[in-house]
């Protein structure tokens, strides 16, 4: 009888798992393709091939963030459904403790997050590589066509452009900004009028802008505008390349970002931090701190599914809600507090004493105690 009892819990959860994973991985989805792909295929930037490659590169990105939330909503519609109807009451009078009730979650929850520490280190920053690699690749075979009237065009990295109108070959009221690797402007264009032309053999955009003003920022503080100026400049015409190798690297590779680093290269950009440290002599520098934390984030995340599950438990059974939307409601609300206190955390970022790279796992152990507590405590009921 264990047995099958077991199994009907576990089908419940696996069905509404999956379904839940579902739902949040089409939404997740969704919002990325409305933000990044939809609008260049309709304004026929993008062929549909590509634009299905980048979708398919974006589920595991998603997925990350789907797991914990699909077996956290998964958890309260299976438990909930069967308190409702009085089930959980009828397997604790055959002698069943909410601890052998609820061991399908647990083994649930423990392999979905063991799935997910192998996307959050691995699958996950491949993909999200791969994703911007051949976002910039589509943009050097088309790289006139991607700059469109009213609209601030990022998709090349360290720049942002502008452009308020365009009269047949002649742009009118073009802007660019200069970005550094921290997202701060270092120089900024503005023209009444210039002209765009793409030169194939050299593989770069040449810009020649006419009636307008340059102003070009201190390379170590371009935010500040007290004793550093920025020195300005008039001009009638002014041509400026950009040339695309440098921007997106050869064939339209690029330096990996931390989010887009497996946990190889993340280790490794560990190890040259801590071989820096050693010569210099000094502590935590800035640069491990920062793969630290990423690091400890992506595995807290990952850990998140079963924690989440756990206080999901006696949760469920609890309210014992079978309709699907209360329960929906409810998992956004566990899993919106989960997300806000980790934000909370990586605040800490700027002030290496706080060490935030180890509080990255307070929400874990916060969710964890508190589960573990409400379940002893439904126990004894």
């Amino acid at each position: 009888m264990l047995n099958l009892l077991h199994r009907h819990v576990l089908k419940e959860i696996l069905v509404a798992t999956a379904l839940a994973m579902g739902l949040f991985i089409f939404v997740l989805l969704v919002g990325n393709v409305l933000r990044d792909v939809a609008e260049l295929v309709a304004a026929g930037k993008l062929s549909m091939g590509i634009s299905f490659k980048l979708i398919g590169l974006l589920i595991p990105y998603v997925a990350s963030y789907a797991l914990p939330f699909g077996v956290l909503t998964g958890t309260l519609i299976a438990l909930g459904r069967l308190s409702s109807q009085q089930e959980i009451v009828a397997m604790k009078a055959a002698g069943l403790s909410l601890y052998q009730i609820a061991s399908p979650v647990f083994v649930i929850s423990f392999i979905g997050m063991v799935m997910a520490v192998i996307v959050n280190l691995h699958y996950g920053p491949q993909s999200r590589l791969a994703y911007k690699q051949l976002m910039a690749s589509a943009i050097t075979e088309n790289p006139i066509g991607f700059i469109e009237e009213r609209r601030f065009i990022n998709e090349f990295p360290g720049y942002v452009i502008y452009m308020g109108g365009r009269d047949e070959q002649t742009m009118k009221d073009f802007w660019i900004w200069e970005l550094d690797e921290e997202k701060r402007v270092t120089r900024f264009v503005r023209a009444a009028e210039g002209e765009l032309d793409y030169d194939k053999q050299r593989n770069e955009i040449v810009l020649t802008l006419k009636d307008g003003t340059a102003e070009v920022r201190s390379e170590k503080n371009p935010e500040s505008f007290g004793k550093d100026v920025p020195d300005s400049l008039f001009f009638g015409e002014l041509p400026l390349a950009l040339p695309l190798d440098k921007i997106f690297g050869e064939k339209g590779k690029r330096r990996a970002r931390l989010k887009e680093m497996t946990f190889a290269q993340l280790m490794s950009e560990r190890d040259k931090a801590l071989a820096e440290e050693a010569v210099t002599g000094s502590g935590v520098s800035e640069e491990r701190l920062k793969v630290q934390i990423h690091l400890q984030k992506n595995c807290a995340m990952a850990f998140s599914v079963f924690s989440l599950a756990v206080f999901g438990v006696p949760l469920a059974i609890q309210v014992g809600r079978k309709e699907t939307y209360a329960n929906l409601a409810i998992a956004l609300v566990i899993a919106m507090t989960y997300y806000f206190l980790m934000i909370m955390v990586s605040w800490l970022e700027g002030n290496p004493a706080m060490r935030a790279d180890i509080l990255m796992w307070l929400p874990n152990i916060i969710f964890q105690a508190v589960g573990f507590w409400l379940i002893r405590r439904a126990s004894r009921h």
